[in-house]
């Protein structure tokens, strides 16, 4: 069974390649991108068992690690890129370019973002500073923690926007 290279994610879909287990197979095939939804992807990872494999632990280059992060912010603060824009006095445009990695001034701006999305702005610079502590914990409380580390970035942040609010209530 050829492997299914994921090369996108565009919004809601998987975009992935299918990959020849062995050279053989190479010859005979050609490489061909599919897209599909991310339910689709999920159910053939459940019917057929699918494992991830090659993952590394690399970081992206700095300016697409920090283009990641204004748009995680921006599309967990329910704003489109105009929204963003007018917000920070930019062009939707600019907001894209930023978003994409593709501009080398995205450092102005940091101020901005920061106090518009509620963040320092060393999150953007590298991310939030890892402390070691020592706390003890209920049960609950593990699985919870637990829970947390596997969402996505935009996940926690609504996590982190719905307890906030739950404990302003």
């Amino acid at each position: 069974m050829p492997k299914r290279l994921v090369v996108d994610l565009p919004e809601g879909m998987i975009a992935y390649t299918l990959t020849p287990l062995s050279h053989h197979d190479a010859a005979s095939c050609r490489t061909e991108e599919y897209v599909v939804s991310q339910s689709l992807f999920r159910r053939w990872i459940r019917e057929t068992g699918a494992t991830l494999t090659g993952q590394t632990d690399a970081k992206a280059a700095p300016a697409i690690e920090l283009a990641k992060k204004v748009a995680t912010l921006r599309r967990a603060h329910g704003m489109s890129q105009a929204d963003l824009a007018k917000a920070v006095g930019l062009s939707r445009s600019a907001i894209a370019a930023l978003e994409t990695g593709r501009t080398s001034s995205a450092n102005k701006h940091l101020p901005k973002l920061a106090k518009l999305f509620q963040v320092p702005v060393e999150l953007f610079l590298g991310g939030m500073v890892e402390q070691t502590a020592i706390m003890e914990l209920s049960s609950d409380e593990h699985d919870l923690i637990d829970l947390y580390r596997r969402l996505s970035t935009e996940q926690k942040l609504d996590v982190q926007k719905y307890a906030e609010r739950r404990t302003r209530g």
